[in-house]
């Protein structure tokens, strides 16, 4: 008989900005018991408890640094919202991780004085396919679909 689970990582979850802040939305479903959340400067932990098991969303390293003393957690009926004050409004967020901007600096890097330099458009796609993401990866493939089929269409309307 295995012991009855008391704690478990969010896995879904959604987030939405405005010019002052980022809302983290996390649906709940049943009584919530306790809602906690620790904040850093770049980081959180939400702890929510229901039915006895603790859900945790967990961020350390967010994609911008937050204001933590004015941050805070909102109790509603369905879900529990975490809103990120920005230190510094009116800052877009490319995610609410930090990962897309250090990968993007990091390719950059590489084009402006790295092994890609020189790179011919053929190397810099292949490179930027070779170190996408899967659902990326998804819509790399689309668009090159797209622009093969729009060649096609193209071609045979010319001949």
């Amino acid at each position: 008989r295995r012991p009855k689970k008391t704690m478990e990582k969010v896995e879904r979850y959604s987030w939405d900005q405005s010019a002052k802040a980022v809302t983290v939305y996390v649906s709940v479903e049943g009584d919530v018991e306790d809602v906690a959340c620790d904040f850093e400067e770049t980081a959180f932990a939400l702890r929510v408890r229901v039915a006895g098991v603790t859900r945790e969303l967990k961020v350390t390293s967010l994609c911008k640094a937050i204001d933590a003393a004015k941050s805070k957690v909102v109790r509603k009926s369905d879900r529990v919202q975490v809103k990120l004050v920005k230190q510094a409004p009116g800052e877009e967020w490319s995610d609410l991780r930090d990962d897309l901007d250090r990968a993007q600096a990091s390719r950059s890097q590489r084009v402006e004085s790295g092994d890609l330099k020189d790179a011919s458009t053929t190397d810099l796609l292949a490179d930027l396919y070779k170190n996408a993401s899967d659902e990326d990866r998804a819509r790399l493939k689309e668009a090159a679909l797209e622009g093969h089929l729009k060649r096609e269409r193209e071609h045979s309307s010319s001949s």
